[in-house]
């Protein structure tokens, strides 16, 4: 099995785990959207950095700010959105950088507000994820991340 190959099949379980997770405590109040993803975009996207590392980023779609992720394989770089069906797409997304959403950019952790990142902290908490790079208030980005970057330059 090839990285991307990898790649798909672990977001895909990820993705099962995480409909079983989602509730309204889990999703943004006041978002639009349908299906089991709604407001769920940016915890989902916290949940996904801190399995698989890279970058978050953020595009507007259907009029509303929509954050996923970007995740560097070796070979390629790739956009991941496991909440794409609250657009009436498909749960789960996988393109080339800049690929699935006209206008995507890198966001940085610095952006994540408090109601965000307790959002996650829930989800996480939901998903029985392992808490072995603490809670999300200590959050920082990975190395070699284009955030790390950033902070580092």
């Amino acid at each position: 099995m090839n990285a991307a190959e990898n790649l798909a099949h672990r977001v895909s379980l990820l993705r099962r785990n995480l409909e079983r997770a989602f509730s309204a405590e889990t999703a943004l109040s006041g978002g639009t959207g349908t299906g089991p993803s709604a407001g769920q975009c940016a915890a989902t996207a916290c949940i996904v950095l801190k399995n698989f590392g890279g970058d978050f980023v953020s595009a507007k779609v259907n009029g509303e700010s929509h954050w996923f992720n970007r995740i560097h394989l070796p070979d390629a770089t790739v956009d991941v959105d496991l909440t794409g069906d609250q657009f009436g797409r498909e749960p789960i997304q996988i393109g080339p950088a800049g690929g699935l959403y006209p206008g995507t950019q890198i966001r940085g952790s610095d952006e994540l507000n408090a109601e965000t990142r307790h959002r996650a902290a829930v989800l996480e908490k939901r998903l029985n994820v392992s808490e072995q790079d603490g809670g999300w208030d200590d959050w920082m980005p990975r190395p070699g991340s284009k955030q790390a970057e950033r902070r580092e330059g």
